[in-house]
């Protein structure tokens, strides 16, 4: 029984710090470190609020952003570029991450966590609270994001302002 414990203490802290790196890297907008923490084939959501986010659909709900690995570096590359004026200069965020949870899936792991992301951008600081859900693989010794579900805990994005940061 101790050994389990262990292997379940360290798969949980090692999935805690693959995703407190990625909160440091997208508080530090270092967005291509970031991009290579996910599978060649990864994806991304961030379902509406008007559904249950935990089980919404992008078959059945219209999602604020549904990317898939190519639509994912599509974004970093024009959220890096001068002419992304919804992000020049670019927001400050601070990325709050807690309460991660990790179970094994066969070979995928599931995580839960809670988060809380502060910005700031044109003399406004939004705060966006919710919960991820992260599939994660380990690939080459290595965890690695297969993909994440940003479920943003609001009634609305008003009057919060866009979403072009990555949540």
């Amino acid at each position: 029984m101790p050994e389990m414990i262990d292997d379940t203490l360290m798969l949980r802290l090692r999935v805690e710090d693959l995703l407190f790196e990625e909160a440091d890297l997208l508080d530090s907008w270092r967005l291509k470190e970031w991009l290579a923490l996910y599978t060649e084939d990864a994806w991304y959501h961030v379902p509406p609020s008007d559904v249950d986010g935990d089980t919404a659909d992008p078959d059945t709900s219209l999602f604020y952003i549904i990317d898939d690995a190519v639509r994912m570096r599509e974004r970093v590359s024009r959220l890096s570029k001068i002419g992304a004026h919804s992000e020049h200069p670019r927001s400050k965020v601070r990325h709050i991450v807690s309460n991660v949870r990790v179970h094994r899936d066969g070979t995928v792991i599931r995580a839960r966590s809670s988060f809380i992301i502060y910005r700031s951008k044109d003399i406004t600081s939004d705060a966006f609270v919710g919960h991820y859900i992260h599939e994660i693989v380990e690939r080459d010794g290595a965890l690695r994001i297969a993909g994440k579900k940003c479920v943003l805990d609001m009634e609305a994005l008003r009057p919060h302002a866009r979403i072009s940061i990555i949540l």
